[in-house]
């Protein structure tokens, strides 16, 4: 083969390689955006959960507070009630004797 010959089947090669890596990047550029979007979206969905999550953590924190103060007036009142009783008890044990 002569000098151009060769020269030549140099130009085709790069062209038709750069043609394919061309080609091929094309579609690994489709397939990592496919996955990229993929990812986007699942990120997407895990945030709505967690905040949908600190939500109902919000809500169980403010029910757990409002049951903790029904706890403590129970207690209170039935410590009056104790208090009540025990004073009736003595009334009652004082007047027998």
């Amino acid at each position: 083969m002569t000098r151009f010959g060769m020269s030549g089947v140099a130009v085709i090669a790069l062209v038709l390689g750069a043609l394919l890596g061309f080609l091929g990047s094309a579609h690994w550029s489709r397939s990592r955006q496919g996955e990229l979007n993929d990812a986007l979206e699942k990120s997407t969905s895990l945030e709505r959960r967690v905040k949908d999550l600190r939500a109902e953590n919000d809500r169980i924190g403010a029910e757990l507070q409002g049951e903790r103060a029904r706890g403590q007036t129970i207690a209170a009142d039935l410590q009056r009630e104790k208090e009540t009783n025990m004073r009736l008890q003595l009334l009652v044990s004082g007047g027998k004797k």
